[in-house]
């Protein structure tokens, strides 16, 4: 249920990115949500306008959902074997929840595939696979117009659905996209700026890109943004407001929110102390960092802490923009 090189790399990332107003929080006294079982192992994360909660499995297969106010979280989409989802994305105007997927039954055919499933039942509407004979579908996020965009980390590019299609195309791709050591693990969380341009992040560097939008849907040339401290292993990423952005670092177990100024960035830490976070979503109150400890899912000794969760962080307002 999980692509090969997971087997090199354990930091791997997907994320769910917000496009729309943050959404509202039910309960703002809440502090986490527990996934179901002892065998979730989520990975992907995303939020609903209400505050509702998508969390999705690596060890089952299966989405979870938590609607405002509750602990616990119920199966929405049951899972199945030697299958994965990682980056989810709500995309109410259309009623989807898109998710990227990874299926071990399908080599040598595509495994990784951007899945639609009805916000309202759950029921799969389409599953679209990736460009190319083999690729890995981490994170995805949509822009205003509701065109979908997913990372491909195996292809180290960034693919793109436009609104309407039937088929997945590569959207961006660039020699700074490139693994330093063969078979890394490269572009994983990926976020709408609301304002016409997509940021991602890759995992091996930690280096941060912005990418353009242009006028015809085409993507810009990719612009590294310098980060002081250095990002590290990011992966979900979240559009906070008009100058920053929550990066999942997830080796080091911490949420930090990046600050952008005049082509370059500040990071300081938010929350530290998870095991493996993979992902992040918005609610009008803060954010929900998601406690991945996948280590333990690909052999890592120990066992993890039970019951799965995600957990709730508060998020200081911006400082005023000098003029």
């Amino acid at each position: 249920m999980r692509p090969t090189r997971w087997l090199s790399l354990l930091t791997l990332a997907t994320t769910v990115t917000a496009c729309e107003p943050l959404p509202r929080d039910a309960d703002p006294g809440q502090t986490e949500v527990q996934l179901p079982g002892e065998d979730f192992y989520p990975e992907g994360l995303a939020a609903a306008s209400d505050g509702t909660l998508y969390a999705g499995s690596l060890g089952t297969g299966a989405i979870a959902r938590a609607r405002p106010g509750e602990l616990g979280a119920h199966v929405f989409v049951p899972g199945r074997a030697a299958f994965g989802v990682y980056g989810l994305a709500v995309d109410e105007a259309h009623g989807t929840l898109w998710a990227c997927t990874y299926d071990d039954t399908l080599p040598p055919a595509q495994p990784a595939h951007l899945a639609a499933y009805a916000l309202a039942t759950g029921e799969l509407l389409a599953s679209h696979p990736l460009p190319g004979p083999s690729g890995f579908c981490n994170d995805v996020t949509l822009d205003a117009a509701g065109n979908v965009y997913a990372t491909d980390s195996f292809a180290n590019s960034i693919v793109r659905l436009a609104l309407g299609g039937k088929e997945l195309t590569t959207w961006a791709t660039d020699e700074a996209f490139d693994p330093v050591t063969p078979g890394d693990i490269t572009l994983n969380g990926i976020a709408y700026d609301g304002a016409g341009g997509l940021h991602v992040v890759k995992s091996d560097t930690g280096t941060l890109f912005s990418i353009a939008i242009q006028a015809d849907g085409s993507a810009g040339v990719p612009v590294a943004i310098p980060v002081t401290p250095a990002i590290e292993s990011p992966d979900g990423l979240e559009w906070l407001d008009a100058q920053r952005l929550l990066v999942v670092e997830n080796a080091p177990g911490r949420a930090s929110i990046v600050t952008l100024s005049g082509g370059t960035a500040t990071k300081a830490v938010l929350a530290n102390g998870f095991v493996e976070p993979t992902a992040a979503a918005l609610t009008e109150g803060g954010a929900w960092v998601l406690e991945g400890q996948l280590g333990f899912l690909f052999g890592s000794p120990g066992v993890p802490s039970l019951p799965f969760r995600v957990h709730r962080l508060v998020v200081p307002p911006a400082a005023p923009l000098l003029p």
